[in-house]
């Protein structure tokens, strides 16, 4: 009985990882997706909401306030973030040419004069 229980074990193990090395390959012929202007902007629409809302600081009275008029004005500050690193992530891309693109396809690397570009358009983009 404790061979078979050990046999079973085995087999089930070696199973495992028949099915996980399989798995492992299918993952690596997924291939990547082409950049594109719009998965570009997306890339630098998240940087700036993360660099604006980085900088915001976090009220120190929340707790001694009311809870939901906090959570109403905080999610009324990002949502002005949001809005505004839209704006400044639009205006970034226009003077992008394809080519330029193209690079960021090759390279996978977004150039950091374009997150410059989105920092400076934030500025003009708030309201």
């Amino acid at each position: 009985m404790v061979r078979a229980v050990a046999s079973l074990r085995a087999a089930s193990l070696a199973l495992a990882a028949l099915l996980a090395a399989g798995g492992l390959a299918a993952a690596e012929s997924v291939p990547t997706s082409k950049a594109s202007r719009e998965l570009v902007r997306r890339v630098l629409l998240d940087a700036c909401v993360y660099q604006e809302s980085a900088k915001e600081e976090p009220d120190a009275d929340a707790a001694d306030k009311d809870k939901a008029k906090a959570a109403n004005a905080l999610s009324a500050k990002q949502q002005k973030i949001v809005d505004a690193c839209q704006c400044a992530s639009t205006r970034a891309m226009k003077p992008v040419k394809d080519e330029d693109v193209t690079k960021v396809d090759e390279t996978r690397q977004v150039p950091d004069a374009w997150y410059a570009a989105t920092t400076e358009a934030y500025a003009g983009c708030r309201r």
